[in-house]
């Protein structure tokens, strides 16, 4: 009985380590708020902190012990009470547009695949609950009015129109958030749970994504398991998000083309069908990933594939990509939002900007390296974690800059026996750097006035997808150094980071 017993912990020791995680934050939770705005001392949740956070150390020892030195396992040790501390102390819709997100997911939830629409083809918006448009970052900004909302009546009946501006976006990313809001309104639960719900759904597929990733790339793996420890690809993970699900999309789309370009057997029927899977998701997310498909191009040079196979392959992949593209601008060309306060203000017009910037090339370029020259730090920063939320979460410098540390030097403790060529290491800067260029002239069309000198509204998140393709690059077989216990002083100092940030987060809504 006590081997059987010992068996079926060893199997289920992840979920033992993620329910006493969030058992132990929440209680942690619990006692602060009370005694912050109540204040009393609750005693019944400091028990619980002292056995929970004992539970959740020693499954962490357990399971850092059974993972064995295998990198893939120690990720979900760690990311798992981490990513739970995210998710409880960051308030929900507190993550960038993620409203918009929520209410777009709460329609598909409802069966609207595509937004619903008038007779003419356009948007008429979501039926959304009023209470999901109470919990907006501007109404629920601290943990005192949460407390207040999770109390409020359920009512799914007083519903309002709402057009959201994630309406053009595929719905494929919203699946698990949709499935979220239809178990709690089936339940009859409050949507705010829902959010919560759909978060926990998306941290599931983030942790599976990266834990396959982390084991299926053949190089690099510090590089990626550093990424995934970044706070604001956490604070994207754990929200109802586009970004959450397309992120780790890109990640394992990255690792398994790679999987394939480093290996001396050939591909089969099945690796073909992913390959196809992952690009046709790449393809369908945002038209300034759409270079990181490039990836996939040194397959071309791979001796293990006849010419007939690239050519079917690669000519499948193109026709996949751009019939999903034009099936795509088909069916949301009429699905056009009321242009915001600020679009009008600021003199935004898409089609004239397109026009000016075929007309003036040269200050185009121009306004390329200004914008970059301008905004640098903020992007850099900004892609680590600070600022959080809507870019008003300041996060302490030194703590970005210790993460910007241990992300450089990703790319130089890991011993690897492959590493990308020259030729290789050429062709991914061009990826980067198209993929930047794409996602600057994006915002510089759809948010910046007309001729503007630098592209306004771009943010730094808007550049995790290709930061493992940057920093592959750097990752070569040479230039390894040597770090004593690195697999798992690695975790560590990336979770001890983690937590410093969480507290930050936690003084931010609590006061």
């Amino acid at each position: 009985m006590k081997e059987k017993c010992k068996k079926i912990f060893a199997k289920t020791a992840y979920l033992w380590e993620a329910i006493f995680s969030f058992v132990f934050a929440f209680c942690i939770y619990q006692f602060t708020t009370k005694k912050y705005y109540e204040g009393y001392f609750a005693y019944l949740y400091l028990v619980g902190i002292v056995i929970f956070g004992a539970l959740t150390i020693l499954t962490i020892i357990y399971n850092t012990k059974a993972g064995k030195g295998k990198l893939e396992k120690l990720f979900i040790t760690y990311i798992i009470p981490v990513g739970i501390s995210y998710m409880i102390f960051m308030l929900p819709t507190y993550a960038p547009d993620e409203i918009a997100h929520i209410w777009r997911a709460y329609g598909l939830s409802q069966g609207d695949i595509m937004v619903r629409q008038n007779e003419e083809g356009v948007a008429i918006g979501e039926e959304i609950p009023q209470i999901l448009l109470d919990a907006s970052h501007g109404n629920l900004n601290k943990y005192s009015k949460l407390n207040k909302i999770l109390k409020q009546e359920i009512d799914y009946e007083n519903i309002r129109d709402i057009v959201t501006p994630a309406q053009n976006y595929m719905f494929i990313f919203y699946v698990p958030s949709a499935i979220a809001f239809f178990i709690v309104r089936t339940l009859h639960i409050s949507a705010i749970y829902g959010i919560y719900l759909g978060k926990i759904f998306n941290f599931i597929i983030f942790i599976l994504g990266g834990y396959y990733t982390i084991k299926k790339i053949p190089f690099g793996k510090y590089i990626i398991f550093t990424c995934l420890f970044l706070p604001m690809v956490l604070q994207q993970a754990i929200s109802i998000s586009f970004d959450s699900l397309m992120n780790t999309t890109i990640f394992v789309y990255i690792a398994f083309t790679l999987s394939l370009v480093f290996r001396e057997e050939k591909l089969n029927k099945k690796e073909k069908i992913v390959y196809f899977v992952l690009t046709a998701l790449i393809a369908l997310s945002k038209m300034t990933y759409l270079p990181i498909i490039g990836l996939g191009f040194i397959l071309l040079f791979d001796k293990k594939m006849t010419k007939k196979e690239k050519i079917i392959m690669f000519g499948v992949g193109t026709l996949i990509c751009c019939s999903l593209l034009v099936a795509h601008s088909m069916l949301t060309r009429n699905l056009e939002a009321e242009p915001s306060v600020y679009v009008v203000e600021n003199h935004v017009d898409s089609k004239a900007q397109i026009e000016f910037i075929l007309k003036n090339p040269i200050s185009y370029v121009k306004m390329l390296i200004d914008t970059i020259k301008t905004n640098i730090e903020f992007y850099v920063n900004s892609c680590v974690g600070s600022p959080l939320g809507w870019l008003n979460i300041p996060i302490s410098q030194i703590f970005i800059d210790m993460f910007l540390l241990l992300l450089t030097f990703s790319a130089f403790v890991e011993d690897n026996s492959v590493a990308f060529t020259s030729k290789q290491r050429i062709w991914n800067l061009c990826i980067v750097l198209a993929t930047i260029i794409l996602i600057i002239t994006g915002l510089y069309i759809i948010w910046t006035g007309v001729g503007g000198n630098i592209a306004l509204g771009v943010q730094g998140r808007y550049f995790i997808p290709v930061l493992p393709l940057l920093l592959l690059c750097f990752s070569m077989k040479h230039n390894y150094i040597k770090v004593p216990k690195v697999m798992y002083l690695w975790p560590i100092a990336l979770t001890i980071l983690n937590f410093f940030v969480v507290k930050q987060l936690f003084f931010f809504f609590i006061i």
